[in-house]
């Protein structure tokens, strides 16, 4: 839960940013401003939640432990938090001495909760869970990659007179690694458990959670070897290798818009107008990757990130935590106070899930115009993101503090009850 209360606040921080910065925070996504509010998306929201989300589901569905969860839990949050603070700032006022101590953070954060998740992997699984095990296994090879990468960036910019490197090919190629294989296979390997089991659909098809996710983690491979050709008469290599992995992550797109239209529920609660939302804006972020970029068009690769971040990535983890965190409070009540415990569905009110989801959507739509039109909309853009993350941490930080309340209550009433 420290994760998951942590990742609405580095995202409201990246909103603040913008709606400080407005259109020089979208003039390119390469100005200080753009780096640092991607850097709290990336690593303090999104890759926050992954890391709790990856404690919780690998000892629940998978029947993996982890050895000495809690104090690895602790230490990397720390470390993460800090690195995330300290890696904002360098790209913020450029200096050197602070990417070095966010390098020294973040990879203490990182690799310890990559030892700790191959130890336990290393475990039997139950055998209900193989394609999410699978993909979380790949998910975890794609984040060693992309620290690696993202190692030799800040490596780069801590030490310049001695790294040369060419940044922008690495850049792209690390971008990828994290978005489409750190963020994106675990996405997909764990919508192949919680879609079904939160969303009351008919499982994924057996050909599809097979051998889906593997065959992804090859194609980000051979696109990455793609992207660093830099000869002309290689450009088509790179293109069918894109368009391959494009049409990879469109058909798990695809797959799941039509397992949420079959669903058994007819009504849409708020998750699953997340989970259509992430799905449509993961579509036309693929879409938008395919078509060709004019010299000097700056609006285009600012579009993408955005419908991936924040449209594809952010709001996917928006609607796995109105499922995962109420199931885990009433699942830890029933253990403290049993029948008592209040039903699942009602512990967050579907109307503030919805008008928080109502938020997020205009927050995205803004994003996404502010792209094009940054003096007119990067303020009004930050201002309604930085409304809906905070929405959802006081959401969840009622839950927390109802938590508490009963659990308190449970503890009185032991001590309180005659032997």
């Amino acid at each position: 839960m420290r994760y998951f209360l942590s990742a609405p606040l580095f995202a409201a921080l990246a909103a603040a940013l913008l709606l400080w910065q407005g259109d020089a925070a979208l003039a390119s996504r390469w100005t200080p401003a753009t780096l640092a509010l991607t850097h709290l998306l990336t690593l303090g929201c999104l890759s926050m939640t992954m890391v709790g989300a990856l404690l919780q589901m690998l000892p629940v569905v998978a029947g993996v432990g982890l050895p000495h969860a809690r104090p690895v839990a602790v230490i990397v949050h720390i470390a993460l938090c800090a690195g995330t603070l300290l890696l904002a700032s360098a790209f913020w006022l450029e200096a050197p001495a602070l990417f070095q101590l966010a390098l020294a953070a973040l990879l203490t954060a990182l690799c310890l909760l990559l030892v700790a998740c191959t130890i336990g992997l290393w475990q039997q699984h139950a055998s209900g869970a193989t394609a999410t095990v699978a993909a979380i296994r790949l998910s975890l090879a794609a984040l060693a990659i992309t620290i690696m990468l993202g190692g030799l960036l800040a490596g780069a910019l801590a030490w310049p007179e001695l790294l040369s490197l060419p940044l922008p090919v690495l850049t792209d190629v690390h971008a990828m690694w994290g978005l489409f294989g750190w963020v994106g296979l675990l996405v997909v390997g764990v919508a192949f458990q919680v879609v079904p089991m939160f969303q009351v659909t008919e499982p994924y098809p057996h050909w599809l959670t097979r051998n889906f996710t593997t065959i992804l983690f090859l194609l980000l491979l051979v696109c990455s070897i793609g992207a660093s050709l830099q000869r002309p008469e290689d450009l088509w290599f790179h293109a069918v290798t894109q368009s391959a992995v494009v049409a990879g992550y469109g058909l798990f797109a695809a797959i799941t818009l039509a397992l949420l239209a079959r669903r058994k529920r007819p009504k849409a609660d708020p998750t699953t107008l997340f989970w259509r939302t992430a799905m449509a804006s993961l579509l036309a972020a693929l879409v938008l990757w395919l078509l060709p970029v004019a010299a000097g068009d700056a609006s285009h690769p600012l579009a993408l990130g955005v419908l991936f971040i924040a449209g594809f990535a952010l709001t996917t983890i928006n609607g796995m935590l109105y499922k995962i965190v109420p199931f885990l409070t009433w699942y830890h009540l029933q253990e403290a106070i049993g029948r008592g415990a209040p039903n699942v569905n009602k512990i967050i009110p579907e109307r503030h899930a919805r008008l928080q989801f109502a938020l997020h959507l205009v927050a995205l739509l803004l994003l996404l115009a502010a792209c094009y039109w940054p003096q007119q909309l990067a303020r009004p853009a930050g201002a309604a993101m930085c409304a809906s993350c905070l929405f959802l941490w006081f959401n969840l930080l009622q839950v927390m503090r109802m938590y508490r309340r009963l659990q308190r209550q449970a503890q009185t009433g032991k001590h309180l009850a005659p032997a």
